[in-house]
């Protein structure tokens, strides 16, 4: 199943993923702003407005888990439900980031406001994701002060200590399937060739492979073998690529024109299409709406059929951009 958060709306929509050219609408949930699947029973937990909540996909019973003293604009859950990471305000008031777990609510950091930018087309540009063992939060977030925090931190859940900091990095990253093993991208001296790191066991930046031609949108693999992500040409079109991290070769997965991976499937990655356009200050390329699918186990791609995906008429047409989680 996968879990699609329908644009400029409350809906999210519980996707049935089994046959994954042709994915059907299982049921939604609204008002709710974002969630994950609680990998350990049937059940959604999901955020709306100032609340927390749990949906039991097997009852359909809906309830109110709790409340925050705020009003998220960005929420993240860990995978057993108990923490929850979000910030509250936005650039032009300032931004707080903070984490509510079972009867505390901490505020991890507050920054100034920067007012009104533009920003890169590449990404993600702001992130909050749990480790796979939950011992581990990653926070990105591209707009920041010139007063700070950096970019790129990294928080031990145990104490809310910041065991790394990064002012380098020019997206977010990923996690390990299994453990607490963080992957970033970070600018090399000639931008946008770059190097992806982790860190060692010290806690430093360890690199894992060097000569990259950028790093963007990065999802791992299921079985923890590679990262699938996004690089541009020099025409500035996206393309998605694959890094085997046993050999650290990087190679190009489809000749598509297209963006920002998800794994639906354990062999099975959408993409956004996307069309060259005059976009401003969203790069030289756009989605045009349609989804395709690669499949590791034959090679090649093809496009997906999200006629079945959409709860009523007029339902915005989904993006990958918009897949917050997959129970595979």
């Amino acid at each position: 199943m996968a879990l699609l958060a329908y644009t400029d709306t409350t809906v999210l929509g519980i996707l049935d993923v089994s046959s994954p050219f042709k994915p059907t609408l299982l049921c939604w949930l609204s008002p709710a702003q974002g969630g994950r699947f609680d990998q350990s029973s049937s059940r959604v937990i999901f955020w709306a407005g100032d609340k927390l909540g749990s949906a039991d996909l097997a009852t359909g019973k809906v309830v109110e888990t709790d409340q925050l003293p705020a009003t998220p604009s960005k929420g993240a859950f860990s995978a057993d439900g108990k923490l929850f990471a979000y910030r509250v305000g936005d650039d032009n008031v300032g931004v707080s980031t903070h984490v509510h777990g079972i009867g505390y609510d901490r505020t991890l950091y507050t920054e100034e406001p920067i007012g009104g930018h533009g920003g890169p087309p590449y990404g993600p540009l702001d992130q909050l994701e749990f480790s796979a063992d939950g011992t581990q939060l990653l926070d990105y977030y591209d707009f920041r002060p010139t007063s700070g925090p950096p970019k790129l931190l990294v928080f031990r859940t145990a104490d809310w200590a910041s065991v790394f900091q990064s002012a380098s990095a020019p997206a977010g990253g990923v996690w390990s399937r299994s453990g607490n093993t963080p992957y970033f991208f970070v600018w090399g001296p000639q931008p946008p060739t770059g190097e992806l790191d982790t860190l060692d066991t010290n806690g430093g930046p360890h690199t894992v492979a060097g000569s990259l031609n950028g790093f963007y949108w990065p999802r791992m693999q299921q079985d923890g073998g590679g990262i699938v992500y996004d690089t541009y040409d020099t025409a500035g079109q996206p393309h998605i690529w694959r890094l085997e991290l046993a050999t650290h070769a990087a190679s190009q997965l489809s000749t598509a024109t297209g963006s920002l991976p998800v794994f639906v499937s354990p062999t099975i990655v959408w993409f956004n299409e996307e069309k060259p356009c005059d976009c401003g200050p969203g790069g030289l390329s756009a989605p045009d709406g349609v989804i395709l699918a690669y499949n590791f186990a034959v090679g090649g791609w093809t496009s997906v059929d999200m006629s079945q995906t959409a709860p009523g008429v007029g339902a915005p047409q989904p993006t990958t951009r918009e897949v917050v989680d997959v129970l595979f």
